[in-house]
């Protein structure tokens, strides 16, 4: 948000408390009495989610000591350089869905080993064995809030470690993108959530199992005019058993049961006195997945049928989160484009301040690399 050429000591309703020039910038500290002291260079209002944390651990103890210079820009520097590693790990990933879910891939399948193309013999060990992803793009045709009309997505994953057919260690990562109808061209940011991991897999003939540890996040986008924002933290230890069965044509349809515990939560809300408000995710506890996705043809195009129900502990309570999704997949050996129809009923988005459930009907499209995402 640029405030360039203002001389008023009170801009969006902040007053000045000290502006210093330096050989390379302009450097405001101001007070806003709902937000706390904000960090303004060169008339530009510092407001994305990551960087509300920068500006406070600056300016605080600046106006305590009264000393302003180059040190506040070093400092910046330092704590926003660990932020940026994941991202730059995530984009090396080659990323390559077109569900809404808050969980970011709970609508995926992903399992290495159910490509059958990269067979290795047993015992033999290979490290960066594949590389992968997926990308989606999609309409929320209906919306039981007025926070989501339009989703994107990006993941990506790379095979650090296999054992022959048998074993396999993979590192994964996801962006999800909400966008709001709320401004004059109907397509407004309102949200990112991002997760990322590393998930075990192992051959349990017949099926697999899989053991993980998974990092999640929210933040908002653009929130300054909204005078609210909500940060999230939902980490996890997942475990999962995927069992693939045959109904109509061999290993066509892939069943998983899965179970979170949630580790690492955190849920706040800006003004505080949101926090009071509806469900508290500092309070989720266990989350419990089955999965039910049926292809017409798992090797090649045809429909698909993708169901699921999520059972969450939340603060002593029991929350039912659900999803149904159908639509045609075109299969080639370089990958798979996909375009559904899905609904998802979810007790909380996590979208806005104040805590909603929500009803979502989505038309979107998906490719993503062929065989190990279903």
């Amino acid at each position: 948000m640029n405030l360039s050429g203002s001389s008023s000591d009170s801009s969006c309703g902040s007053s000045l408390i000290t502006r210093v020039t330096s050989p390379w910038q302009e450097i405001d500290i101001r007070h806003h009495p709902r937000f706390g002291h904000q960090l303004v260079i060169d008339g530009d209002l510092q407001i994305s989610e990551s960087d509300r944390s920068c500006n406070v651990a600056m300016a605080s103890p600046l106006v305590m000591l009264g000393s302003f210079g180059r040190v506040a820009m070093l400092l910046r520097a330092i704590l926003l350089l660990p932020a940026f590693l994941p991202i730059a790990a995530f984009l090396l990933l080659n990323p390559g869905t077109a569900e809404a879910q808050r969980q970011a891939t709970r609508s995926l399948l992903i399992n290495p080993l159910l490509d059958e193309r990269h067979h290795m013999p047993e015992g033999e060990v290979n490290s960066f064995n594949m590389f992968g992803g997926w990308a989606g793009f999609g309409h929320f045709v209906y919306s039981s809030d007025d926070h989501h009309l339009w989703h994107q997505d990006l993941g990506g994953y790379v095979e650090l470690w296999r054992q022959g057919s048998s074993q396999s260690l993979l590192l994964t990562g996801h962006i999800q993108f909400i966008a709001d109808p709320h401004n004059d061209i109907n397509f407004n940011p309102r949200a990112i959530f991002w997760e990322e991991g590393l998930v075990y897999t192992a051959r349990m003939d017949p099926g697999y199992l899989q053991l993980g540890f998974l990092h999640r996040c929210k933040h908002d986008i653009d929130n300054l005019d909204r005078g609210k924002e909500r940060s999230l933290i939902f980490s996890s230890v997942t475990v999962r058993y995927q069992q693939p069965l045959s109904l109509f044509r061999e290993n066509d349809l892939l069943l998983m049961g899965a179970y979170d515990n949630y580790l690492i939560t955190w849920d706040r809300r800006i003004p505080r006195e949101l926090e009071e408000r509806g469900p508290d995710w500092n309070d989720l506890d266990n989350e419990f997945t089955l999965q039910a996705h049926w292809q017409g043809d798992p090797t090649g195009s045809g429909p698909f049928v993708d169901s699921r129900i999520h059972l969450l502990s939340l603060d002593r309570n029991l929350y039912i989160n659900r999803g149904l999704s159908a639509g045609w997949q075109v299969h080639r050996s370089g990958g798979a484009f996909r375009v559904a129809l899905g609904y998802e009923y979810l007790h909380d988005s996590g979208v806005p301040a104040i805590p909603e459930g929500v009803h979502l009907v989505s038309v979107g499209i998906r490719a993503n690399t062929a065989f190990v995402i279903r």
